[in-house]
């Protein structure tokens, strides 16, 4: 009996847990073994994380593994862009929408002290600089760098954005110019004809429509405007399109005055700001200047005349040389004759008496009666025009007829609130930029042109009326472009600061 029991004791050892518990449960009663199992699925159940339906989107996971593929959620597209109108298509004209005039903005006042100016990093290349003079390390260019940013676009880029702040602050400008500069655009705004021109003779001048058209244009673009950036984009896109109905077959805008040569330039800075609808109408002006140039190399009244008018020639130049820097083909022989032209239209020649600082340029003289003019005559407008064409048309800062224009124009006089000049003070602060923002000639210009054309803005009643305009009728040009010339002008002079760059601040020699 003992020697069974060791036996059977070995043989429960050598069965395991697993067998010894069957065993054990064949003992027990099925109902007992039923209500185990049971009680164990139910307790195992519990255990069991419940997720509600309503509730699964707001789950949180956190995890170190990377997804590997993200489900995408696409969104219903919309249509944010602002379409405005073509000014002029190969096929077809396309109406623009009516000028959209609006006062809802906040304009900034001239009580801003100068310190206040925002700075930010200039967006524009100098490298991108054009000239008519292709030598290398001319200084005479007026081109100014390619931002890529709205606005601005293509060669004009300091026009706007963080550039044109940077040139504000570097180049003597303040927030208070800027502030005039707003005043008087929104001015322009306000006075726009439904079909997109300013009317001359409404607002006190005479029949010049297309140039104060012009001027008023170019006041928009030199702000940063275009036809499809800008506050006032309506206002150039609807501007532009009346101007370009004026383009005659022969490419001439207008009639063939110093208008069409402001309107070249108006239509040539638009395609350079972007607008490319007007590529082939600008490339026709040019045309059209090139081929009614004068045999002496100036500009007159009349086509091809033997008698040149260089308050005329200024205009074209100006507007040739803005075709230039937008990228258009101007010819070159058509700028030697220009430049032979003013560099001859003086009362002191090149080799003749020599300059002292004198010399001046004669007033609607063709070069032969220019030779008649005595020493010191002129007039000091002109001398201002000669400035500007002289360095535009290619000639460096450096250059001995320059220096002694320049001098002439710091000798004429500075600008003051007692007799106002707005034709010679444009001209002046063209040219004496030119000359160099850290130069003597513009430091001794700047800050007196400044302070008289934010005195002597209108400052009271509405921009309905006439605040932020400048007075016209005590000066022989202003009666007779009016208060929308004044008004533009006066824009253009305190853009002076970005709207031409100047190149002897930029990283490279021009190529």
């Amino acid at each position: 009996m003992q020697e069974t029991e060791g036996e059977i004791i070995e043989f429960q050892e050598e069965d395991g847990l697993g067998e010894s518990l069957q065993k054990e449960m064949r003992c027990v009663p099925w109902y007992i073994s039923s209500i185990a199992i049971h009680s164990l699925v139910f307790l195992f159940l519990l255990l069991l994380p419940v997720e509600m339906p309503g509730k699964r989107a707001k789950r949180i996971v956190i995890t170190t593994s990377m997804v590997e593929e993200e489900e995408k959620i696409e969104e219903p597209e919309v249509d944010i862009q602002e379409r405005d109108p073509e000014i002029v298509t190969n096929d077809q004209t396309v109406e623009p929408a009516p000028v959209v005039v609006t006062t809802d903005f906040e304009i900034d006042d001239h009580n801003e002290t100068d310190d206040d100016m925002e700075t930010d990093t200039a967006r524009g290349d100098p490298d991108s600089i054009s000239t008519f003079d292709d030598t290398e390390g001319s200084p005479a260019l007026i081109g100014v760098g390619s931002s890529g940013g709205k606005g601005g676009g293509g060669r004009f880029g300091f026009r706007s954005g963080g550039g044109k702040r940077n040139c504000v602050n570097r180049n003597g400008g303040s927030r208070k110019t800027e502030a005039s500069v707003n005043w008087a655009l929104q001015w322009l705004a306000e006075h726009q004809e439904p079909d997109g021109h300013w009317d001359c003779a409404k607002y006190g001048g005479k029949n010049h429509d297309v140039a104060v058209t012009s001027m008023a244009l170019l006041a928009f673009l030199g702000a940063g405007n275009s036809n499809r950036f800008g506050k006032y984009k309506r206002n150039v896109a609807s501007g532009t399109y009346w101007l370009l109905k004026q383009q005659t077959a022969n490419g001439c805008i207008g009639p063939h005055r110093y208008e069409a040569g402001i309107a070249l330039m108006a239509i040539a800075e638009a395609f350079g700001m972007g607008d490319n609808s007007v590529k082939e109408n600008a490339q026709r002006a040019v045309n059209w200047a090139a081929e009614s140039q004068c045999p002496t190399g100036g500009w007159n009244y009349t086509p091809k005349s033997a008698r040149v008018d260089t308050s005329v020639t200024g205009w074209w130049v100006m507007g040739l040389k803005s075709a230039k820097v937008a990228g258009l083909h101007v010819p070159y022989e058509v700028i030697e004759k220009a430049l032979k032209y003013i560099q001859q239209a003086t009362s002191d020649p090149v080799g003749d008496r020599g300059y002292g600082g004198k010399s001046t340029c004669s007033y609607s003289s063709t070069t032969e009666d220019v030779k008649q003019v005595k020493r010191g005559g002129g007039s000091s407008r002109l001398t201002a025009v000669s400035l500007t064409c002289l360095q535009f048309l290619g000639r460096p800062r450096t250059d001995e007829q320059v220096l002694a224009t320049a001098n002439k124009v710091i000798e004429d006089g500075m600008p003051n609130t007692n007799r106002s000049d707005f034709y010679r003070w444009y001209y002046s602060c063209l040219g004496l930029f030119q000359m160099g923002v850290r130069s003597e000639y513009w430091r001794k210009w700047n800050d007196p042109i400044k302070r008289t054309l934010l005195a002597t803005q209108v400052k009271e009643g509405t921009f309905k009326e006439n605040k932020g305009s400048w007075n016209y009728d005590t000066e022989h040009h202003g009666k007779s472009w009016g208060r929308v010339g004044q008004t533009a002008l006066g824009a253009l002079m305190l853009e002076v600061y970005y709207r031409y760059y100047d190149v002897h601040t930029g990283k490279r020699k021009a190529r």
